[in-house]
């Protein structure tokens, strides 16, 4: 695919294309499935986080449980989000002591560039993620570079980050940082959570809304193959109870979870005639302390809560790429893995739980991109997973292949299995209830699709149209017990298909991607719950980014976004309202080499009138509202 990004007239200003969609052809790239491309590069000083990325992509949805800056999670193609395997550097995120990867904990500042695989996932992803992969990749360092932005908003939100490069000895590093933070004391209507009587409302300020963040990466590749990554991380979050009813002056304060991460990597990487290894040693340490001045959950007297979550992981992955046959390149990966959990505080110490967890697995891939001629690649692919004592063997098939110079195809199936993890199996000491029996999820998933690029009224134009259908057994779902506590289960059966469209569209120095995605899942299991639709699964959502010159020296942007027919629970007993939001913003290139962006999110205030729709009754004030129309602005100046 060609790159989006037209240069400015005059003194040029980056390119600000939010993403180069579809196979592109560079390192890693390369898939017969559905790939989307995602630089932050050209997007920085918009305060867009890794989450606000992934919107962008078509396929994706990304729940904020709390609201904006809270515990985040991106769900693909109607998946659940522990079925997303989120890559960073080639290193699997996901933890076994964690549902899910929190993307609000992923900075962007270091990031080079965010690739989105649905369908087909390539062999070098170990875990696929039930067919869905989000592979984060941190910027390669370059030689001499260096810049800081520096960046404001609404509600007291800042940042300060920042990144320098240079020569050292055979190689080069990077040194990245960020820090950044926000008060979130929004006001808002509150309806006391009675809807239905509006004598009780008051106006209220959001509460315990607030966070501060710092992240330090160092990298280094040396031209003789060896690499080395180094990263730490914290963020102090506190955690806002739900807004109906809560948020009067003197009500009590809400829980607070301090997050600090450490992740040490080195690897080496060579060739030689007819084929290429590498090999990656990748040790992390994830540490969680949650505390609740007056947990609810301790009725009748409320008691504080205090418990602590540490993780140790060692990772060591490898493999080769050899071409054994003329049209045939084979791809062969492995990875060790052995974590452990330990779980300390109140709830352990109270009741007597269990704190001490581990686990080991083991992924063999195995795939062969087979060149059938005419242009057409034939991909199978066999993956063997062990966690424990208990393996399953996936696999799968790509295909793709093209009409004419402008149009191509594709298509793929695949059988897919995931683990439960040990925070689905033994919960966390306090919230979530052990369930140790908890079978493997497995999916049947294909996709098929088309993709054209050409001219249309003189500017260059792509587009990618794709179908998908996953049907799984045994999923693992959330399921409340009681008001305060809840389980992971094998709900039973799910059934979702939907489709895909993304457009791309260059003329001169304008330019424009839209991303559409239409999903119907629906629960499968027998009972009360057959045939309703799954949560947190839009039946509709679109986005749109345009972005011009306005003048030589100014670039202007446009976003729109739109979210509709999307349920809470999974007893389709209350909906979320639609949702549409407009973003504008310009870009100033400044003769001294900076350039200075203003910004508005939702630019009509459209979310904070948000409301949960029920099946019957009055409409409900949203569990954790939205502030609406915020403002930032920033200023970058690179050297």
């Amino acid at each position: 695919m060609a790159f989006l990004g037209a240069p400015a007239r005059g003194e040029d200003l980056p390119p600000v294309t939010v993403t180069d969609t579809r196979l592109e052809a560079e390192e890693g790239a390369a898939s017969p499935g559905c790939v989307t491309i995602l630089r932050p590069e050209e997007v920085r000083g918009e305060a867009k986080t890794v989450a606000d990325l992934l919107e962008q992509s078509a396929g994706v949805h990304v729940v904020r449980l709390r609201g904006r800056g809270n515990y985040t999670v991106a769900l693909v193609r109607g998946s659940t989000a522990a079925q997303v395997a989120v890559y960073l550097d080639g290193t699997l995120v996901n933890s076994a002591g964690e549902s899910a990867v929190d993307l609000s904990t992923l900075p962007v500042e270091s990031v080079e560039r965010i690739e989105v695989y649905r369908g087909a996932i390539p062999a070098r992803f170990g875990v696929s993620g039930a067919g869905a992969v989000v592979s984060i990749l941190t910027r390669r360092p370059r030689g001499r570079e260096g810049s800081v932005l520096v960046q404001g908003g609404s509600y007291g939100e800042w940042g300060l980050s920042g990144r320098y490069g240079n020569d050292l000895g055979d190689g080069r590093y990077l040194v990245s940082f960020g820090f950044s933070g926000s008060q979130g004391d929004f006001s808002y209507h509150n309806d006391n959570g009675t809807p239905w009587n509006p004598s009780d409302d008051y106006d209220a300020t959001r509460q315990n809304n607030d966070w501060t963040e710092g992240n330090l990466l160092f990298r280094y590749q040396g031209d003789d193959g060896w690499r080395f990554r180094a990263e730490a991380y914290r963020r102090d979050q506190d955690l806002p109870r739900k807004a109906s009813g809560n948020d009067r002056p003197g009500d009590p304060p809400g829980s607070n979870l301090d997050t600090r991460r450490l992740r040490l990597a080195a690897g080496k990487e060579g060739s030689w005639e007819g084929g290429s290894w590498s090999w990656d040693l990748t040790y992390g340490r994830l540490e969680k302390e949650f505390f609740d001045p007056l947990d609810p959950r301790t009725l009748p007297t409320p008691r504080s809560t205090r418990n602590q979550y540490d993780t140790d992981l060692w990772d060591l992955s490898g493999g080769t790429t050899l071409t054994p046959w003329k049209g045939h390149r084979v791809d062969l990966r492995m990875r060790l893995a052995h974590e452990a959990l330990s779980v300390k505080g109140d709830y352990v110490d109270r009741y007597g739980l269990r704190g001490e967890y581990t686990q080991n697995a083991t992924d063999l891939t195995a795939e062969d991109r087979i060149d059938l001629g005419g242009g057409t690649v034939l991909v199978p692919t066999l993956r063997w997973n062990r966690v424990d004592d208990e393996s399953h063997l996936s696999g799968g098939l790509a295909l793709e292949g093209r009409f004419s110079s402008s149009l191509g195809w594709h298509a793929s199936w695949g059988v897919y299995h995931r683990a439960p993890n040990l925070y689905e199996r033994y919960g966390d000491g306090a919230l979530i209830l052990p369930r140790p029996d908890l079978e493997w999820e497995r999916s049947v998933q294909w996709d098929a699709g088309l993709r054209w690029s050409g001219t249309v009224a003189g500017g260059r134009t792509t587009l990618d149209v794709s179908y998908f259908q996953a049907d799984a057994e045994d999923l693992i779902e959330f399921v409340m017990a009681g008001p305060y506590v809840g389980y992971y289960d094998n709900i039973g059966k799910s059934f979702v298909r939907g489709a895909e469209v993304e457009a791309t569209y260059a003329r001169d120095t304008w330019d424009a991607v839209l991303a559409y995605t239409y999903t119907d899942g629906e629960n499968r299991t027998p009972g009360g719950n057959y045939g309703k639709p799954l949560p947190n699964r839009p039946k509709h959502a679109a986005t749109l980014r345009v972005n011009g010159d306005l003048l030589p020296r100014l670039r202007g942007f446009l976003e729109v976004e739109y979210l509709g027919e999307n349920w809470v629970d999974a007893g389709a007993n209350l909906a979320y309202e639609d949702l549409t939001t407009v973003g504008l913003g310009i870009k100033w290139s400044l003769r001294e080499g900076g350039v200075l962006t203003l910004g508005v999110r939702d630019l009509f205030d459209q979310s904070s009138d948000r409301k949960n729709l029920p099946t019957y009754g009055p409409s409900e004030l949203a569990w954790y509202p939205d502030p609406g129309r915020t403002f930032y602005a920033s200023y970058l100046w690179t050297f």
